[in-house]
């Protein structure tokens, strides 16, 4: 069976790439089956989470998952770093970008009409260890301190503090006479009766550029199942009337603060039965807060064996490489601490109204993702909140990364391999197209002789068949040429000889016609036969010396002369009389210009230039030689005005029988006066070109160069 090189190398190809393909495509179907997978352990989980708390009443009622209210109830945030009560914001981030913004929308009461720089705040409530925190970031156009000589308590800006447990309410104050330290004063049921100091309830007030930071801490212990913040404005320090008062919860309006909203300890208690490695289960509520939490996103990454093996080394060496094609991904990040609408927001709204899905999201700016199966959370058939369970994509990514990389070593090794069978086969044909080529260039001499030196080669591939076609065509080639040049001389040979009878008898019959006394009109016939057998006889001369000059000049010898000097002899001595009514000008150098050439054939190829000039030359304009000695060469002009030549040809015309006439004229012209002109420069290691004038006139410079004498 025969096999092209294009289809070996068809083959090789195809191999080396299949092998990457195929390990890709293992990967994404690897890949997508794990996430499959993980999507249905995550919804399951959701589900066995969803039925293991469903129609517990009791919990859900103890933990006030019924009667929420989105505008008053208030949720406490479990705080990452630990709060000092200091009255700076530092502290509370990153749990401060969640805090609300209590302005006109929760304004309870005003005295005349509202303006927002007048009254509004920030507000943000967190638990750590056994007190509660809050912040209050107020902006009050006009700070108005408590009186120091004054026994009331809301005749200044202040905070009211409402909780409400199963006993009843009960209001707290904190009002400030300067910066700094501030406590707590419960006010009475009665006013006859005096606040009490409430040294439990801390804080520190710290005045601001348009307003107040109050930051407060509460014994857990002092709390009950209700809480609302207020608070009251003063802009006037006479009279020291309330202007306006916005808070948490309108307890005009509604007559009891909101809900105080946490994570549910016995929930969680549950979750960690239920828990599951490198996975968060949160539950929410109907306003999306997060009610118990348990279990980290955290993962590692599946550990390698670091053991000193070659494949250990491999791939600490391509680490760089792999970095193009895994999918990077963090194994250290932080959980998020928010509310749960940082997660897909649809997703969670799917579940609350009752249907299951299945989402995902970015967090760590994108180098993690997290994958959320949601299910609703039932009490009989009434959707009081959602499961949330969560886990990152990292341990897939991991595997999938493995894959890609053990892919990519392979796929190097294959490529290796083959890279060096590729190497090796192209080395063997560039080895053998070099080997032809070399057969190909010394099948043909410098001077035009065929010596066919092509090897049949008797393999069966495309460069064999290139040899063979090669050595056939040189084998025709050079029986045509035998044949073209033996034509020129037998055809030379033989057109002589009817020639010299021609002449011959139109001789006698001129000696014959003188004795006959013959008209003028034969007379004239036989001039015309003898101009025409003239012109034959001159166009053999032409052709027998093209055919001949190649041989004639491996036997003419080289001397160094003077060009400079040969050149002005030969103007004056013969192409000055030969063209008497052309002027002829020679720009000569200073200095003797010597050359390395046979003076005969350099004279002859210069006639065949000047005879050309003459021929295409416009009347009345002058035929230039300038002759030029550089550091390397040797170059003579020959410029004549008159029309230009197109450049396509401008190399064609040193070709043999190439001629570029328009108009014919008596005497005869084949072709070959540039080519003759070729072959002696070539014979003498010189150039000859042509280009058009380019210095406003019209006409064309044929440029001689030859090569400085050594030494």
């Amino acid at each position: 069976m025969r096999f092209s090189l294009r289809l070996k190398l068809a083959l090789l190809s195809l191999l080396l790439l299949l092998f990457p393909l195929l390990g890709m495509r293992l990967n994404n179907t690897l890949k997508n089956s794990l996430i499959t997978s993980q999507q249905e352990t995550l919804t399951l989980t959701a589900q066995a989470v969803s039925a293991a708390l469903t129609d517990r009443n009791d919990l859900f009622d103890r933990e006030q998952f019924h009667g929420l209210n989105q505008d008053r109830d208030l949720y406490l945030f479990q705080l990452s770093n630990t709060i000092q009560l200091d009255g700076k914001l530092d502290d509370w981030r990153p749990e401060l970008a969640e805090a609300e913004e209590f302005a006109g929308d929760h304004l309870i009461s005003s005295e005349g009409n509202y303006v927002l720089k007048s009254l509004n705040f920030r507000h943000l409530a967190g638990k750590q260890d056994k007190y509660l925190y809050a912040i209050f970031d107020v902006q009050d156009d006009h700070v108005i301190y408590r009186s120091k000589k004054s026994l009331r308590l809301d005749r200044s800006d202040h905070l009211q503090i409402v909780i409400e447990d199963n006993e009843g309410q009960q209001t707290y104050l904190i009002t400030a006479h300067e910066e700094g330290w501030v406590n707590g004063f419960l006010m009475p049921d009665v006013p006859i009766k005096f606040p009490v100091s409430e040294q439990r309830i801390q804080g520190v007030w710290r005045q601001k550029k348009n307003g107040y930071i109050l930051e407060i801490r509460i014994p857990l212990e002092l709390l009950g199942n209700k809480l609302a913040f207020t608070i009251a404005d003063v802009d006037d320090s006479t009279s020291r009337n309330i202007k306006a008062l916005i808070g948490t919860s309108n307890l005009k309006k509604d007559k009891a603060p909101g809900l105080l909203l946490s994570t549910s300890t016995p929930i969680e208690e549950i979750l960690k039965s239920l828990d599951r490695p490198y996975a968060r289960i949160r539950i929410v509520d109907r306003n999306q807060r997060i009610r118990a939490q348990v279990g980290s996103l955290r993962t590692t990454e599946i550990p390698r064996d670091q053991k000193d093996t070659i494949s250990h080394r491999i791939n600490q060496l391509m680490r760089p490489l792999y970095r193009f094609f895994i999918n990077p991904f963090l194994t250290e990040f932080q959980d998020q601490a928010s509310q749960p609408t940082e997660l897909d927001l649809q997703g969670i709204q799917e579940g609350l109204a009752g249907r299951h899905s299945v989402t995902s999201y970015l967090m760590e700016e994108g180098q993690v993702e997290v994958m959320a199966a949601i299910t609703p959370l039932y009490e009989q058939e009434l959707v009081i909140g959602a499961v949330v369970v969560e886990q990152t994509t990292n341990s897939i990514l991991s595997l999938s990364n493995r894959l890609i990389e053990e892919t990519i070593s392979l796929s190097v090794v294959a490529f290796l391999f083959g890279g060096c069978i590729l190497l090796f086969f192209a080395f063997r044909i560039s080895a053998r197209i070099r080997r032809l080529r070399n057969q190909a260039a010394s099948a043909i001499t410098s001077d035009g002789r065929i010596l066919n030196t092509i090897h049949k080669d008797l393999s069966s591939d495309e460069i064999a068949d290139l040899g063979r076609t090669l050595d056939s065509m040189l084998s025709q080639l050079q029986q045509q040429i035998e044949h073209r040049e033996q034509m020129a001389d037998n055809l030379e040979h033989e057109m002589r000889t009817p020639l010299a009878g021609i002449a011959a008898s139109i001789t006698n019959l001129r000696q014959e016609q003188r004795e006959a006394k013959p008209s003028d009109r034969i007379m004239e016939y036989i001039q015309w036969v003898e101009r025409d057998v003239q012109r034959m006889e001159e166009m053999l001369t032409s052709i027998r010396e093209a055919t001949t000059l190649k041989n004639a000049l491996l036997l003419d010898g080289m001397e160094l002369f003077d060009l400079g000097r040969a050149v002005s002899v030969w103007l004056e001595h013969g192409w000055q009389p030969a063209f008497n009514e052309v002027e002829i000008r020679y720009q000569q150098p200073a200095h003797e210009v010597l050359v390395n050439g046979d003076p005969v054939r350099l004279r002859q190829a210069l006639d065949k230039l000047v005879e050309n000039a003459v021929s295409f030359h416009t009347p009345e304009t002058p035929i230039e030689l300038i002759l030029k000695n550089d550091e390397d060469n040797i170059s003579l002009l020959v410029i004549n005005q008159g029309p230009s030549i197109d450049p396509d040809k401008q190399q064609q015309i040193f070709h043999s029988m190439i001629s570029n006439r328009a108009v014919k004229d008596t005497s005869p012209h084949l072709g070959l006066g540039l080519y003759i002109v070729r072959t002696v420069l070539d014979h003498h290691d010189g150039q000859v070109s042509v280009q058009n004038l380019d210095d406003g006139r019209t006409g064309v410079i044929f440029t001689i160069t030859l090569p400085c004498p050594q030494g």
